[in-house]
């Protein structure tokens, strides 16, 4: 796994060193040129002193040969899976340091695949020009597990780029590869319920996310369990079973443990002032989601409730100030890039505004937000869209077209 010899004669070139100069007092010069043609291997005495001489700590390379690399890799992953993003930081750094281009092309494809998961779980921005076309090109090197660890990790970059489409089907390839190997990743199996509801399939999720929460129970991992409660109360609401989605919201926002942060609580809150949005209880909408708003950090936190204000304000008829929610939104949303909420800002511009029965607002939907939305897989987006164009052409007494869109709507499901 370890290449000794280039190694050596690595070290010792970069650093301007004759064979005389590096080898002199530690052994024979003709002993030396052995190691480097790959002739013999240096007895332990003779590498730690080449190594010392190199200002290298022959430790560290040991303990980074082999399988003891690999298995720094597997810990390094299971550290970001249980977001220890201290201890995952440091080893991070470690295997930065340690792996060279003389350790085995696999360690190294392995490493890669791994950082792309550590990049995009602690939210660098290097993920945003990461060269994914090069982990596709080594596909091939991931054998047996790594193979799982392969499919999961693309499919959590596509998630990170806001791709469900994508996503779901890495996913499903990495819920294969566990039924072949016997595997068990209950992590995964959130994963795909998560992307389901993205996908506007609240059912199916509700499958996946049943598994999960039962793996999780076993395992006792009460943040775990918290994030399961929460996708079923997100998927009841979608279902519009709100008994059921607000059982599951208030079980968590009254329990300990299982409400371990605030962040925690206020997602549950933005989540329970979105299910009373659907029940048109504007009221308690507007008091959980101002104490969303006040606990989230994040500016796309920060920016999905400037949305939801907007729109609670626009039901209750108080249109200046949806559209100080609308404005600031739209300022937040182009400062980070986010298309799916200038969408959302959009539409309810038009309604604000009594525009939606126009030939503008409907050309620019068929040609920049149907596309979008078709593209990213914002299924749920993409129904609120058709319904208002669906009402704009039956507005226009164009029926006809307007059957097309109350057809895309059914296609949708839910």
């Amino acid at each position: 796994m370890f290449n000794t010899s280039s190694f050596i004669q690595y070290h010792r070139t970069k650093q301007g060193l004759s064979q005389k100069q590096l080898a002199t007092g530690i052994c024979s010069i003709s002993y030396l040129s052995k190691i480097e043609n790959k002739i013999i291997e240096p007895s332990q005495s003779v590498f730690e002193s080449l190594c010392e001489r190199l200002g290298i700590p022959a430790h560290s390379i040991e303990s980074a040969s082999g399988s003891d690399i690999e298995d720094d890799i597997e810990t390094l992953y299971k550290l970001i899976t249980k977001k220890n993003f201290t201890e995952a930081h440091d080893l991070y750094e470690t295997i930065q340091a340690t792996l060279s281009p003389f350790h085995h092309d696999d360690v190294q494809h392995f490493f890669k695949l791994i950082e792309l998961y550590y990049l995009i779980e602690t939210k660098s921005d290097r993920v945003t020009n990461y060269a994914i076309d090069n982990l596709f090109n080594i596909q091939s090197s991931f054998q047996n597990k790594k193979r799982y660890y392969f499919y999961k990790i693309i499919g959590i970059y596509y998630i990170h780029l806001a791709y469900p489409h994508q996503a779901i089907v890495h996913f499903i390839e990495a819920e294969n590869v566990l039924d072949e190997y016997g595997l068990n990743d209950p992590d995964l199996y959130y994963l795909i319920a998560a992307t389901y509801t993205r996908l506007y399939e609240p059912s199916r999720s509700n499958h996946y996310c049943q598994i999960a929460k039962e793996q999780f129970i076993n395992t006792f991992l009460y943040p775990k369990i918290t994030d399961c409660y929460i996708l079923f109360g997100i998927n009841y609401t979608l279902l519009q079973a709100f008994d059921i989605a607000e059982h599951y919201f208030f079980q968590v926002l009254n329990s300990r443990p299982m409400m371990d942060s605030e962040r925690v609580t206020a997602n549950l809150q933005y989540n329970i002032a979105y299910l009373y949005i659907e029940k048109e209880d504007w009221d308690k909408a507007l008091t959980y989601l101002t104490s969303a708003y006040e606990g989230f950090n994040t500016s796309y936190e920060k920016l999905r409730c400037l949305q939801l204000f907007a729109k609670i304000h626009y039901h209750l008829q108080e249109y200046d100030t949806a559209i100080s929610y609308i404005n600031q939104g739209e300022t937040l949303s182009q400062q980070i890039g986010d298309q799916k909420i200038r969408c959302l800002l959009w539409m309810l511009t038009h309604e604000i505004n009594q525009t939606v029965a126009t030939n503008t607002f409907l050309l620019e939907a068929k040609q920049q937000w149907i596309p979008y939305l078709v593209q990213r897989g914002e299924n749920r987006t993409l129904k609120e869209l058709y319904i208002l164009m669906a009402e704009s052409l039956m507005a226009q007494q164009n029926h006809r077209d307007a059957i097309t869109y109350y057809e895309k709507i059914l296609k949708l499901g839910i």
